[in-house]
């Protein structure tokens, strides 16, 4: 089964038959040009040429046979293995009745038909045309040679051959070459077309791994802040009759919740923009004091403990490492709201080790039945993408008291030599 060609626009195939035409008009111009000068040149060189005065019949065939080849030339397109042969046997008859120098004013257009033949037939299919046009080449040149006289047998044998070899071989070599440059050209483009491809769907990759990473930041800070805000709403309404006051301070804190949201969903915009990039200062490990801080202030019993007490648990930590700490910690306060309210939690952070530094934040078993949406979130998986990418440990589960615990190891880019020595580093036993 072969491939089908796709035709060309109909403008491509206009283009196509005017170039077909103006190469067949500069062959017969040529030709008939040397036709008309090979009379001047017989007169200077004596019997060197000789060739049919104009006018007369044999001139007039030979100026024929020019023109048939140039309309064949024009038309080739269509039927490129037959037209180069056409054009290659269109000399035969006139080198039996009109032998001399003429006959090789025909050669012109065969050399053009060869060229084509190398171009535009296919490599598999080029072979049968070129010999045919070998052979028909041959034949015109011995027979002319012959009819011109003074010549023998095997003369115009061994001339015809040669003749072909040039006619037929050199154009169909640089036409070889021509059309390996081509197909060259072409792979080339194809590579560069299948790497820009390639970058576009990296590109693409990266913009979806980059909006999942701003949705899990989106859920992450609302989960934080929103569960919140509903507890202390729930308060709200009943301490409205009850105690006014308590009723305004949790209406206070509303509203400290709500400008704490849209403050990070700024910090987040402000991420994404070059020109204006957040720091990343306010989101690191010393900043859980905070962070636990409103999370108690939001309704939830909560405690901070470092180890040891006096530890900068940050020393060592990447920028980014010290974001999925913290960021581990809010989502974490944000599901034991959501999931044990009125359970105590605490947020532990053990900066004994010069490697790592671990977090781990533990709730107690909820006292009434949690809010659930039926199915999981982004958090844990936000978590778990977010230790992974830089090379920190994950690990959450229930505890044997009901609770749930989320443990996170943190490596230090350099040994925090603010750590205090264990008995095994200290020598002691």
């Amino acid at each position: 089964m072969t491939a089908r060609r796709t035709p060309a626009p109909p403008r491509t195939r206009h283009h196509h038959r005017r170039r077909d035409a103006a190469a067949a008009l500069v062959c017969l111009v040529l030709a008939l040009g040397t036709l008309l000068v090979l009379p001047l040149i017989e007169r200077a060189g004596g019997d060197l040429v000789s060739s049919p005065a104009p006018g007369t019949g044999p001139w007039w065939g030979v100026a024929t046979t020019l023109l048939v080849q140039a309309a064949v030339l024009a038309a080739s397109r269509p039927a490129p293995r037959l037209a180069p042969v056409t054009v290659a046997a269109l000399p035969v008859p006139l080198a039996l009745l009109a032998s001399g120098g003429a006959v090789g004013t025909t050669t012109l257009a065969v050399l053009v038909a060869a060229y084509l033949t190398g171009v535009r037939v296919r490599r598999e299919q080029a072979p049968p045309v070129a010999a045919s046009m070998a052979v028909l080449t041959a034949v015109v040149t011995g027979v002319n040679l012959v009819g011109s006289g003074g010549t023998s047998t095997g003369q115009a044998v061994l001339a015809g051959l040669g003749q072909a070899v040039i006619v037929i071989g050199a154009p169909m070599l640089v036409a070889l070459i021509v059309v390996s440059r081509r197909q060259a050209r072409g792979a080339q483009e194809r590579e560069l077309a299948a790497l820009r491809r390639e970058q576009d769907a990296r590109i693409a990759t990266a913009i979806a791994a980059e909006r999942t990473a701003v949705a899990r930041d989106l859920h992450d800070i609302a989960a934080h802040h929103m569960s919140g805000i509903a507890m202390l709403a729930s308060a709200l309404e009943r301490q409205v009759d009850r105690s006014p006051e308590a009723a305004k301070e949790s209406a206070r804190d509303i509203r400290a919740q709500s400008t704490a949201v849209l403050g990070d969903l700024r910090r987040l915009v402000g991420l994404l923009r070059v020109e204006d990039a957040a720091p990343l200062a306010d989101r690191s490990l010393a900043s859980l004091a905070d962070l636990v801080e409103q999370r108690c202030g939001a309704g939830t019993a909560g405690a901070l403990v470092v180890l040891p007490p006096e530890a900068n648990p940050g020393a060592g930590v990447g920028t980014l490492a010290q974001l999925v700490g913290y960021r581990m910690v809010q989502e974490s306060l944000a599901n034991a709201a959501v999931h044990a309210p009125g359970a105590r939690c605490e947020v532990r952070v053990d900066a004994t080790a010069s490697d790592r530094v671990r977090i781990t934040v533990v709730n107690e078993a909820p006292l009434r039945v949690g809010a659930s949406s039926g199915h999981g979130g982004f958090g844990l998986l936000g978590m778990r993408e977010r230790a992974e990418l830089v090379g920190a440990g994950l690990d959450h589960g229930p505890t044997e008291d009901g609770g749930w615990h989320v443990t996170l190891e943190l490596p230090r880019e350099r040994a925090d030599r603010s750590a205090p020595p264990t008995e095994e580093r200290s020598g002691r036993p």
